[in-house]
């Protein structure tokens, strides 16, 4: 009911009631992760949450800006105010705050009253890229967006969202599942095609300096379509993001992105977006249905997941040949410092990864 007496405000923007440890939220809350659509933040606050952290979009004077969804005067949600001039209004008394989080007009002391310097929100550093915007919850960033050099040139009209979806697992169990290519037959049969009792072939894994890359050959049945032999190109950008490209031969290359944003320990806002060669409009709503389709059904699946977190030891789960992206995606995670791993700094460049079966180590 209480603060205690003699409790201070703390220094951690870490919330006490996450259930991310404070180590792995220290290493995530070093990169950069899209918040929201670009289209989403229109005249109203928009509410976001990112690592435990309450947010709060809203277009300033200069552009976009990302605060703490929490007015530093009696804690009220700033997304439940409205934007004035730029400035975002707390609903309770109406304090005024401009894109740098600097409380410039209280009604309630008139306006001639001087503002204390130290009355403001925290904010934090926004960039704008695929259509998305990003933020960062340390105040100097030292990591960059993922680069995805194939929309370097693209045009607007070059790129589609898939519709943007709450995923109830981590941020890591959603990669892990868009790359697992053995769960495709069983789980996707009627929408991607194959059968559960075809074997699937492990792909060749490579690690690079900020990702690790899985080739592998698919035979895809599209919605009972006439089969087609697919190259999947997996491009894991650590530590959520997936640069996805399908080639079937015909020349309609797609380029499919998958980010997932951790919103919590065990929950993920999934910005999805593809770039197509055919810039046909119909074909482009059926494909975004169909990618949604394919969604839902891993959604109803990983719903039923009994082991929230990501076990970072092999020892925990057994293991099959076509988890050797998992694996090698799992040590990269490890390099990273989470899960208490220590950090490892080394080479990755080109390493070709392990391809051989896996036993239970």
């Amino acid at each position: 009911m209480f603060l205690q007496h003699d409790s201070t405000p703390g220094p951690s923007l870490r919330p006490d009631g996450s259930g991310i440890s404070p180590g792995d939220w220290d290493v995530l809350s070093r990169f950069w992760f899209p918040i929201a659509e670009v289209v989403e933040v229109g005249a109203a606050p928009f509410k976001a949450r990112l690592l435990d952290v309450d947010l709060v979009v809203f277009r300033g004077a200069n552009g976009l800006a990302v605060a703490r969804d929490r007015c530093p005067h009696r804690h009220v949600r700033l997304s439940g105010g409205q934007v004035e001039d730029g400035q975002i209004i707390c609903p309770y008394h109406a304090l005024a705050f401009d894109e740098t989080g600097q409380c410039t007009r209280i009604p309630a002391v008139g306006p001639d009253a001087r503002i204390p310097r130290n009355y403001r929100v925290e904010t934090f550093p926004v960039q704008v890229r695929y259509g998305l915007v990003w933020t960062c919850l340390v105040p100097d960033p030292d990591r960059d967006l993922p680069v995805f050099p194939d929309l370097v040139d693209s045009r607007p009209e070059d790129v589609v969202f898939i519709k943007t979806r709450d995923w109830p697992v981590s941020s890591a169990r959603q990669v892990e599942n868009f790359f697992d290519i053995g769960h495709l037959p069983v789980v996707h049969g009627a929408t991607l095609g194959g059968k559960p009792s075809d074997p699937v072939a492990a792909g060749k894994v490579t690690h690079q300096k900020d990702s690790v890359t899985l080739v592998a050959v698919y035979v895809e049945t599209p919605f009972g379509g006439a089969p087609r032999p697919c190259e999947y190109t997996y491009r894991i950008v650590l530590p959520f993001a997936i640069d996805f490209t399908v080639r079937d031969g015909t020349g309609h290359d797609m380029r499919l992105y998958d980010i997932a944003s951790p919103t919590s320990a065990h929950a993920c806002r999934v910005f999805q977006f593809m770039k197509d060669t055919r810039h046909v409009d119909e074909h482009h709503r059926a494909l975004i249905e169909g990618l949604d389709h394919v969604n839902l059904e891993d959604i109803g699946i990983l719903a039923g997941m009994t082991q929230d977190d990501i076990p970072l030891n092999a020892r925990h789960e057994i293991h099959l040949q076509v988890d050797n992206i998992a694996h090698a995606y799992r040590e990269r995670l490890r390099g990273l410092g989470l899960g208490g791993a220590p950090v490892q700094d080394r080479d990755w460049a080109l390493t070709e990864a392990r391809t051989e079966p896996l036993e239970n180590v």
